[in-house]
């Protein structure tokens, strides 16, 4: 036990002193070797031996440090709090990953003294967004914009720089905060930002410890200074500063939505009109209106004057004020902002941007949905495809293919530039609510959609027509089936009955008569004579009520090997020797087994008649795809080929012929005078016609 716990201790105690030499031999002590490693060569725990100075502190143990290289950033476990901004340290660890580039897991911190911070890198946006300054304190000039809680004990500013507007998160509550909106700061911050999966800087941000690390450089301007502004004039050349303060426009509103989007009528004079040579076309008078965006919603009524002061931005073809708030409110006028009716071409052209207009032209209604903010209508004006917005959340009760009159807030989407013009390109409505939309006409009773569902029953129940005509035609075939079996049934017993009643009891009376004349004294040949016709007459017998039960057996025999065997049973006493040769067969139809059975019978009973055989063999077997069926006799055999294709008073061959074609089977005879006869028919199993 002694001895383990002294293995152990010299294992930890060799591995620290394998740490201590890799420190001290291979070991990264600068910041931009760390931060530039490979991301699978940080993987590899490297060593790390670097003296920096702290620069910012984030609680849940991680800290920013640089030195004269570059930036890292250190993870603890566990944390530490004794860390301050300035504090001078040396840091020993392993590399790790991190999101968006290398860093450091700390495994010892020695704090070597205090003082000033790390010096900040001046930064544009550009700086930011690429990552040059990631994770490196950092100096930004801009002008506030937005100032809004972040946490409880956080706040967000907003900061224009240039065109461009960075989110600063300070680490103070917005108490304590001073008057930051439309001055011009200096924000001495951490650079930071939004890191994705992939190790992609998606937007970048700033950190601020408090709001000592935010100095105002111009304090924002005071709000009753601020002249008001024709909101034409907006973003035009000569601006004094760049970005630009707020404006302060006054005017009528056109209309208000609950996200915070006002549209303004301006009620200032307007400038004096574009120079323009002398024989160009006159260009359209441009619209007095603005898009405004308030910072936080105010409950303003269309009509209402109102004065409102935010920060002009290009949004689409025309300025807008962003980050806005209202000022001033007035009452709301009898006689609200009427709208300006402009044709289709006025629409489009972007003369009316921002401005209330109704639409001259009627339009038709050919779709509208869901969308997020409420409903999208697509319609159709002139043949020029038009969409409108409509902020509500029920939908609107119209019909497809109505052709409605429009009003609402024309907004430019998009443009495209000719020269050193850009022209609007496509144009949407925005409509203030249901009333906005006038029915000129419903939409007729066959609409598009009707239509469809008309065709969709009609092809159902041509369907189903279908489907029941089909049932009907085998219901009908399987009827005609049936009459035509129940026909052939009756027509069959009506045979049999005729030859019972007719032909069997006269044979009957004939042997009645014979049995009768051998008992009175005859001389030997005329006995012989009458005994001989009276054999005859009970062979035909015999085989007259054979007949007669086969043409009663309704449900024709499917056993075809029995039904061969019920012909031995039935074999005249004084017969040749029958001997059956027969082997298993596939299933096959009745029709076909009855037709094979009879042709056995003719044969054999050829072979009876004329063949004055002493034995006779019937042969029975199947392959895959033949049947044979054989009858042989050693009888005196055919005196020539003709004997088999009829002859006057003979129709047995002639029966097994047809029989034969009837079902697609082939029949032959071979016989040699004096060395019997063999009969045989071959039928096809698989193209035979069942």
């Amino acid at each position: 036990m002694r001895g383990s716990i002294l293995h152990s201790i010299f294992v930890i105690l060799s591995s620290f002193g394998f740490l201590q030499s890799s420190f001290a031999a291979g070991a990264l002590t600068r910041a931009i070797d760390i931060r530039t490693l490979p991301y699978e060569r940080s993987l590899e725990k490297l060593p790390v031996d670097l003296t920096a100075t702290i620069g910012f502190v984030e609680s849940g143990g991680t800290a920013f440090v640089q030195d004269d290289t570059a930036g890292t950033h250190l993870h603890f476990k566990p944390a530490r709090n004794d860390l301050k901004v300035g504090d001078r340290v040396r840091i020993r660890g392993l590399t790790t990953a991190g999101l968006y580039f290398p860093g450091v897991d700390v495994t010892s911190l020695e704090i070597l003294g205090h003082g000033a911070p790390p010096a900040a890198a001046p930064a544009s946006y550009d700086d930011l967004a690429t990552g040059r300054y990631h994770y490196q304190r950092v100096i930004v000039e801009g002008l506030g914009r937005t100032l809004t809680p972040l946490d409880e004990n956080r706040s967000l500013l907003r900061l224009a720089i240039g065109s461009r507007v960075l989110e600063v998160r300070i680490d103070a509550p917005l108490e304590t905060a001073p008057a930051l909106i439309d001055a011009r700061l200096r924000i001495t911050a951490l650079a930071a930002g939004g890191i994705n999966d992939r190790r992609q800087l998606v937007f970048p941000y700033i950190r601020v410890t408090d709001w000592n690390d935010v100095a105002i450089t111009q304090p924002a301007p005071p709000l009753a200074e601020l002249p008001v502004t024709s909101v034409v004039t907006l973003l035009q050349f000569g601006a004094a500063d760049e970005p630009h303060h707020r404006a302060r426009v006054l005017g009528t509103v056109l209309a208000a939505f609950p996200d915070g989007r006002v549209f303004l009528r301006d009620a200032t004079p307007p400038p004096p009109p574009r120079e323009q040579p002398k024989d160009a076309a006159p260009l359209p008078q441009q619209s007095p209106s603005i898009a405004i965006r308030l910072t936080t919603p105010a409950s303003l009524s269309v009509g209402q004057k109102a004065e409102i002061i935010g920060f002009p931005i290009m949004a689409g073809f025309s300025a807008s004020l962003a980050d806005a708030q209202v000022i001033s409110s007035g009452e709301t006028s009898d006689l609200p902002a009427a709208a300006a009716a402009v044709s289709l071409k006025e629409f489009l052209d972007g003369s009316h941007d921002a401005d209330l207009i109704r639409l001259t032209a009627p339009a038709v209604l050919n779709d509208f949905f869901r969308t997020v903010d409420g409903y999208e209508l697509r319609l159709t004006s002139g043949g020029t495809p038009l969409r409108a917005f409509l902020l509500q959340s029920a939908a609107p009760e119209l019909e497809i293919d109505t052709v409605v009159g429009l009003t609402g807030v024309c907004l430019v989407e998009s443009s495209k530039d000719r020269g050193f013009r850009s022209q609007a390109e496509r144009a949407s409505l925005l409509l203030r609510s249901a009333e906005d939309i006038a029915i000129i006409s419903t939409a007729p009773f066959w609409t598009t959609g009707r239509l469809v569902i008309a065709i969709s029953i009609l092809a159902g129940v041509v369907l189903l027509a279908i489907v029941w005509i089909a049932a009907l035609r085998r219901q009908i075939s399987a009827l005609s089936s049936r009459i035509v079996q129940q026909a052939t049934q009756d027509e069959r017993q009506r045979i049999a009955r005729e030859f019972h009643d007719t032909l069997e009891q006269e044979l009957a009376g004939l042997s009645l008569r014979l049995d009768a004349a051998t008992t009175r004294p005859l001389e030997d040949k005329a006995r012989t004579l009458i005994e001989t016709s009276r054999s005859l007459v009970s062979r035909i017998q015999s085989e007259a009520r054979n007949l007669v039960a086969d043409l009663r057996d309704t449900e024709q025999l499917h056993d075809l090997p029995a039904a061969l065997r019920e012909i031995q049973s039935r074999m005249p006493p004084n017969a040749p020797a029958l001997r059956l040769d027969l082997h298993p067969l596939p299933a096959i139809p009745g029709a076909v087994s009855h037709h094979l059975r009879m042709m056995a019978q003719e044969a054999i009973t050829n072979v009876l008649k004329h063949a004055q055989a002493t034995e006779i063999t019937l042969h029975l077997s199947a392959s895959a795809d033949l049947l044979t069926l054989r009858i042989s006799d050693n009888g005196r055999g055919l005196a020539s080929d003709t004997a088999t294709t009829g002859q006057p008073g003979h129709f047995g061959c002639m029966g097994i012929r047809e029989r034969a074609r009837k079902i697609g089977a082939e029949v032959a005879w071979k016989s040699e005078e004096g060395k019997g006869t063999v009969v045989t028919v071959s039928l096809p199993l698989l193209h035979s016609s069942f």
